[in-house]
């Protein structure tokens, strides 16, 4: 007796496309918070005072794990998309989650801020 057929539903493919745009919107917030920082601390660096020469760098140097983390989450959300698309088409049951990567995403996004807040708390106060 052959196995009967599995049907994949056609909303199955529309969330998966749905994932990506989500990952791909979260990808494109991050790299354009990251390039504002960029901006920032290069016309700082340029224009004011030697005194923030040692914060400038400091911004410079999170914004670009920021960047980095946002190309990051780019390919692999075009990386998750393609893995998940074929594994719809293939019919194959499968994990198609991935609790570990979000997690780790909010962790990094999180200590970011937490850096921004306290320099710029520091910074008010003047320690």
């Amino acid at each position: 007796m052959a196995a009967p057929l599995r049907r994949t539903e056609a909303k199955a493919f529309f969330a998966n496309e749905r994932t990506f745009l989500h990952w791909m919107n979260m990808s494109v917030t991050i790299g354009s918070i990251s390039a504002a920082m960029l901006g920032v601390a290069g016309h700082a660096h340029r224009h004011w005072d030697s005194d923030f020469t040692a914060r400038a760098i400091f911004v410079r140097s999170l914004a670009l794990i920021m960047l980095l983390s946002s190309v990051a989450m780019a390919l692999y959300a075009a990386y998750s998309f393609r893995l998940r698309s074929s594994m719809l088409q293939n019919k194959i049951d499968g994990p198609y989650d991935n609790r570990v990567l979000p997690v780790l995403l909010s962790v990094l996004l999180m200590a970011a801020l937490s850096v921004v807040l306290g320099g710029s708390i520091a910074r008010t106060f003047g320690w």
